[in-house]
């Protein structure tokens, strides 16, 4: 399967080539990507699901090459997913609760500062792309890798941190993102946690994806807190960026078949729709002057290496979401708004945060 190397990660690269899925099908799908399926019902609804997503790849990646999108699609291991199993992979959403804020003012006071871009995987703040599986654990890889680039650029210690602690033992009363664990949460839970208890390293919790019982940990990193960056403030992330990696919560249904290029495909309509519901959090990494640079948990075969470059086109502009049932996080007494508006390409400027005072958590830092 092509896969655009991104090499030293080139700004505005485009592909040298698609592939071509002549002769494609799904029993070559089903190898290529390891997948067994008994014959019989499920067998039949998948390969159905993955043949409409074949016609909608092969439809918009004629359209690209004529010149009317910035980025192509591919077949990857989500092709056959039905759209319970693709929303699980979801499971964030906006927590409109009371935070730490930076105000808007100070943002502009400190842009004329900004680097013209800025990259953190070249300054050795970023871990390896890593992949959440059917677990609605997005929130929990989107702080921990946040937290890991905070310590790195803290301490010049990159360390591989564990999203399985966030799993197992943020407690969630208020169904924030959902009811917790692979069922949803947000990140700024994920950030409380660590302030008050603290996160594991991998290697003490490894990853299982599936939720687990929360038992005593040694925590290897804590925070003093965190900054919930002004909502759909363009300058406001991008100054925050120039500090470090930052969590983000977007709109990604369209995302699925994301093969590489510049993403447009929430806000301009095509095979897959556009869709401004914010409901996935993932790790901001970087900015050029026409992207925001996104890691997402989807593993590394997806998208660029696991990343994904989102248009900044749009930085000025609002969009409708139109499901804030879904986009809102906390339930609230008097209900959710019909809808709510959202900033930049795939409402990627709404809800933007990082932790701060990162720092090695003392010996004696055994808890639960």
């Amino acid at each position: 399967m092509f896969k655009f190397a991104l090499g030293a990660f080139a700004a505005g690269a485009t592909a040298a080539e698609l592939r071509e899925y002549t002769d494609y099908n799904f029993e070559v799908f089903l190898n290529e990507h390891g997948k067994v399926y008994s014959l019989g019902k499920e067998y039949e609804q998948r390969k159905q699901t993955f043949e409409q997503t074949l016609l909608k790849v092969t439809a918009h990646n004629e359209e690209y090459k004529a010149g009317r999108h910035t980025w192509w699609a591919e077949i990857n291991h989500l092709a056959d997913y039905s759209p319970e199993e693709y929303a699980r992979l979801r499971a964030t959403k906006y927590s409109p609760s009371q935070h730490p804020m930076v105000s808007l003012a100070a943002m502009h006071e400190q842009a004329a500062a900004n680097p013209d871009s800025i990259d953190w995987r070249e300054k050795g703040a970023v871990t390896d792309v890593k992949d959440q599986g059917d677990c609605g654990s997005c929130w929990a890889f989107s702080a921990a890798e946040s937290l890991e680039s905070h310590y790195q650029i803290a301490s010049k210690k990159l360390l591989k941190l564990s999203p399985q602690t966030f799993v197992n033992c943020v407690k969630n009363p208020n169904q924030c993102g959902g009811t917790g664990g692979c069922e949803g949460a947000t990140m700024e839970l994920a950030f409380n946690l660590t302030r008050d208890a603290g996160i594991a390293l991998e290697s003490d919790i490894p990853y299982t994806g599936k939720d687990d019982t929360c038992k005593s940990y040694k925590a290897a990193v804590k925070v003093d807190g965190y900054v919930k960056n002004p909502e759909n403030s363009a300058i406001g992330l991008e100054t925050a960026l120039a500090k470090g990696p930052v969590s983000v919560a977007v709109a990604a249904a369209p995302w699925g078949v994301y093969g590489g290029g510049i993403f447009a495909g929430c806000s301009v309509g095509s095979f897959f729709g556009g869709d401004s519901t914010i409901d996935h959090g993932v790790q901001a990494v970087g900015y050029s002057k026409d992207y925001w640079i996104v890691r997402n948990s989807w593993g590394a075969s997806w998208g660029e290496k696991g990343f994904i470059r989102i248009s900044r086109k749009n930085d000025d502009k609002l969009f409708t979401d139109h499901k804030p049932s879904d986009g809102l996080a906390c339930k609230l007494p008097a209900g959710y708004p019909m809808s709510q508006q959202v900033g930049g390409e795939c409402g990627i400027l709404f809800d933007t945060s990082y932790p701060i005072g990162v720092h090695a958590a003392e010996e004696q830092d055994i808890l639960v």
